[in-house]
C-alpha cells in the first residue's frame, strides 16, 4: 500500500507570517520573503545568467511551501529577454498547503498576482504523487512532487542544473538535510550543477562535501549573517534504474516525427511534440480523425479509484487531473470554440455491495474534497438534478466530452500536418536511422527521425511491434432522445456503465464490454443490454427516455495488466538474448542497458480510458523522446514500459 500525505498545519504568527506548527518554523523571512528568495536562491545560483542561451534548464527544490520561490523564478524568467527556451521546475513537498489557504498566503505579494492566479488555477488537490503543471505556452513546467523528498528522488527522472534547498531549518526538520538525501541530490545533478540554501549548519556543510559538492559561505539575507552556495565538483553515484527499462537516448538530429493513427492517442502525442517545436506528420487511414475507438459521441473523464491506494489508482488519478488541466487550458483558447468539453462533475453511484464497500474505504482515507466527495442519496440527487435512490463518489473536476472535437482542437497546431485516407502498413529503417513509412503498394508516404505507433487495434500489423500482447474488447454505446424529465440531469453518472446529460437532445449510455471480439459491427442486442442495465439502476430515468438508437461501436485494445504501452520499442529478440540469464535471479548482478529500435515508439492499449490517460502518457512519451524530466514517477513508467511482458516471461522461466 502506498502512503498518503496530509496538508500543512499552519498558523499566522504575531507578524501575520505563516508558521508551520508541526515543525515550529516559519516559511520565509520576517523582513521580506520575496527579497530573501531573490537573494538566496536566484543570486545564489547565478540566475538568470546561468540559464541564458540554453534550450532547457532544470531547477529542483526541497520544500515547495507557499510556492514563493517558484513564482519569483518564473517572474525572473519572464522578464529576462535571454531566458532559456524551456524551464523545468521540480519541487518536493511532503505537506502541501491546500489551494484556498495558499491563495490567502500569496495575496501578500501583489506584484506576483498575475502569476499567482495562473498557479492557483492549475494547483492540484493535496494528493500524493507527481503533478505537472504547464505555464507560459508550455515553456514553464512545474512538477509538484507531493511526497517526502527522499522517496520522490527515488522516483524522479531528471538531471538538475540548479538546486534550491529550502526545507525548514535543520534543527526543525532533519530529514531534509540528511546525508542520504544529499547523495540522492548529487545523483540527480548534472556535472557542475549549483546549489544554494539559507543555512550554514555544520552538518549541512559536511553532508554536501561528502556528496561531492564544494561549498562556500556568502552574505546571508536580513538577520541571517551567512548563507551557503555549492557546486558539484566530485563524481556522484548514478541514480540506479532497472537496466532492462533504461531510458532511450534522445539523440535526434532532426526534430521530425510521424504519428500513425489520428485517434485520441495519436492526436495527443502529435500535439505534445508540436508544442516542443517538432514537425509532425499525422497519418490516418479513415476519411476523418477520431473514427474508431475515439469515435464515440461522448466519453466520460473520471478517475479510477481503489479501496486502498496503489500504483494503479495513483496512475489514473494523476492522469485524470492532468487531463482536466489540459482541457481547462484548451477551452480557454479562442481557436477552440468547437471543443465540446463539459466540466459538469461526475458521480459514481453506489450501485452494488462492492461499490458501497469501496466508498466506505475511500471515506476513511480522508481524501480532499476538491478531488472527491462521498455523498448520500439526498446530496447526490441535489447535484445530479434528478431523484437518485443511492449516493456515491462525486468528482467535481470530472466531466464528459466529444472526443472528435478534442482531436480537432489538438491538431490545429501549425506544426502538425494531417494526412487522412492514408494507410501505413510497413516500416523500414534506413542506414541513416530514419524511418520510412510505406503503404500497401510499398510506396513511401512519410519519412522522419521518429515514428510513434498510435493506431490502436492495428498496431500488431507492424513486424516491429507484433510481439506485444493485446486484448481486444468490443464496446457499443446507445443514444436516446431526451425529454423534459431526463434533461434535468446535470452531470455524468456511472454504475456498471455510464450515462451523460443530454447532448444536442440525446443522452449517450452504455457501453457494452465484450472481451475477445475483433469485429466492430453494430448489434441491436447490445443496445437492448445497455438499456436493460440502465433501467436496472435508474428505472425512472430509463422509462422517460424517448426513441433509442445505436450510437457507436468500436474495438478498444487493452493489455493483460490494464496499463497502456508507452515508450520506446525494444527489439524483442535482442531483449530476450540480453536478459536471458535473469531466469537465474540474483546470481546475475550487472546487466547491460536496454537497446531499442532507435526512434520507434508506441502509445497504445488504453482500453476504455484513453480520454483520461492519453494526455499524461503523451507528455511522458514526448519527454522520453526529447530527454526532458519525466512528468510521473519512475515506478509508474516501469508499469507502462513496452518491454514489461518480455521481462515477465523471462522471469517466469526460472528453474
Amino acid at each position: 500500500m502506498l502512503p498518503e500525505i496530509y496538508p500543512a498545519k499552519i498558523e499566522l504568527d504575531v507578524n501575520g507570517l505563516p508558521f508551520a506548527t508541526d515543525y515550529g518554523d516559519r516559511y520565509f523571512s520576517r523582513e521580506s520573503g520575496l527579497d530573501e528568495t531573490r537573494h538566496v536562491f536566484l543570486q545564489g545560483n547565478q540566475l538568470p545568467e546561468a540559464w541564458q542561451g540554453k534550450d532547457q534548464f532544470i531547477i529542483a527544490e526541497t520544500g515547495f511551501g507557499t510556492g514563493l520561490n517558484f513564482l519569483a523564478t518564473w517572474q525572473t524568467w519572464q522578464n529576462d529577454p535571454k531566458h532559456c527556451t524551456s524551464l523545468h521546475y521540480i519541487s518536493f513537498e511532503k505537506h502541501p498547503i491546500p489551494k484556498a489557504q495558499l491563495a490567502e498566503l500569496l495575496a501578500t505579494w501583489p506584484e506576483l498576482d498575475k502569476l499567482t492566479q495562473e498557479l492557483l488555477l492549475q494547483y492540484p488537490p493535496v494528493l500524493a504523487g507527481f503533478h505537472q503543471l504547464k505555464f507560459a505556452n508550455h515553456q514553464v513546467n512545474l512538477t509538484l512532487c507531493f511526497a517526502d523528498a527522499e522517496s520522490a528522488l527515488k522516483d524522479l527522472v531528471a538531471k538538475v542544473d540548479a538546486w534550491y534547498l529550502d526545507g525548514f531549518a535543520p534543527t526543525k526538520n532533519a530529514e531534509l538535510w540528511s546525508a542520504p538525501l544529499f547523495q540522492a541530490i548529487a545523483a540527480h545533478s548534472k556535472p557542475h550543477s549549483t546549489l544554494a540554501t539559507f543555512t550554514v549548519a555544520g552538518q549541512v556543510r559536511r553532508n554536501l562535501q561528502a556528496a561531492g559538492f564544494t561549498w562556500e559561505k556568502r552574505t546571508g539575507f536580513g538577520q541571517k549573517r551567512e548563507m551557503l552556495t555549492a557546486r558539484l565538483t566530485g563524481i556522484s553515484a548514478t541514480h540506479l534504474e532497472a537496466a532492462w527499462f533504461s531510458l532511450p537516448a534522445p539523440q535526434f538530429k532532426e526534430r521530425t516525427a510521424t504519428i500513425i493513427g489520428a485517434g485520441v492517442a495519436g492526436c495527443q502525442i502529435a500535439y505534445a511534440l508540436a508544442l516542443r517545436g517538432w514537425q509532425v506528420q499525422l497519418l490516418e487511414q479513415q476519411r476523418e480523425i477520431a473514427q474508431e475507438a475515439s469515435g464515440n459521441r461522448a466519453g466520460v473523464l473520471t478517475p479510477k479509484m481503489t479501496a486502498e491506494p496503489d500504483w494503479g489508482e495513483r496512475f489514473y488519478r494523476q492522469a485524470f487531473l492532468y487531463a482536466a488541466r489540459q482541457l481547462q487550458s484548451l477551452i480557454q483558447e479562442p481557436a477552440n470554440k468547437e471543443l465540446e468539453w463539459f466540466a459538469s462533475g461526475s458521480l459514481q453511484l453506489k450501485h452494488n455491495a462492492s461499490e458501497t464497500k469501496r466508498c466506505q474505504a475511500l471515506e476513511e482515507r480522508g481524501l480532499p474534497s476538491d478531488f472527491i466527495q462521498l455523498l448520500d442519496a439526498t446530496e447526490a440527487s441535489s447535484l445530479a438534478g434528478i431523484q437518485l435512490a443511492m449516493g456515491g463518489s462525486y468528482f467535481p473536476k470530472a466531466g464528459y466530452l466529444y472526443p472528435r472535437s478534442l482531436c480537432k482542437a489538438l491538431t490545429q497546431h501549425p506544426l502538425i500536418k494531417l494526412q487522412t485516407q492514408t494507410e501505413a502498413l510497413h516500416l523500414i529503417q534506413t542506414a541513416q536511422e530514419t524511418w520510412q513509412v510505406l503503404n500497401a503498394a510499398n510506396e513511401l508516404i512519410a519519412e522522419s527521425a521518429v515514428v510513434v505507433l498510435a493506431n490502436g487495434k492495428d498496431v500488431a500489423q507492424f513486424t516491429q511491434s507484433n510481439f506485444l500482447p493485446f486484448l481486444p474488447v468490443r464496446g457499443q454505446t446507445t443514444q436516446a432522445v431526451a425529454n423534459v424529465y431526463t434533461s434535468q440531469l446535470q452531470l455524468s453518472l456511472g454504475h456498471e456503465g455510464y450515462l451523460t446529460p443530454a447532448i444536442a437532445g440525446q443522452h449517450i449510455f452504455g457501453a457494452s464490454f465484450e472481451r475477445g471480439e475483433a469485429l466492430a459491427s453494430i448489434k441491436s442486442s447490445d443496445d437492448e443490454l445497455n438499456y436493460q442495465q440502465l433501467a436496472h439502476y435508474l428505472p425512472e430515468f430509463a422509462a422517460n427516455l424517448g426513441t433509442k438508437a445505436s450510437s457507436h461501436a468500436a474495438i478498444r485494445m487493452t493489455t493483460p495488466d490494464r496499463y497502456p504501452y508507452v515508450g520506446p520499442l525494444p527489439d524483442p529478440d535482442l531483449f530476450r538474448q540480453t536478459y536471458a540469464g535473469i531466469q537465474h535471479g540474483a546470481k546475475y548482478k550487472t546487466w547491460p542497458q536496454a537497446r531499442y529500435q532507435t526512434g520507434l515508439f508506441i502509445s497504445a492499449g488504453y482500453g476504455s480510458r484513453g480520454l483520461t490517460t492519453t494526455p499524461l502518457c503523451s507528455e511522458l512519451l514526448a519527454a522520453l523522446i526529447t530527454g526532458e524530466p519525466l512528468p510521473l514517477e519512475l515506478s509508474l513508467y516501469y508499469k507502462l514500459h513496452p518491454a514489461r511482458f518480455l521481462l515477465k516471461k523471462l522471469q517466469q522461466q526460472r528453474d
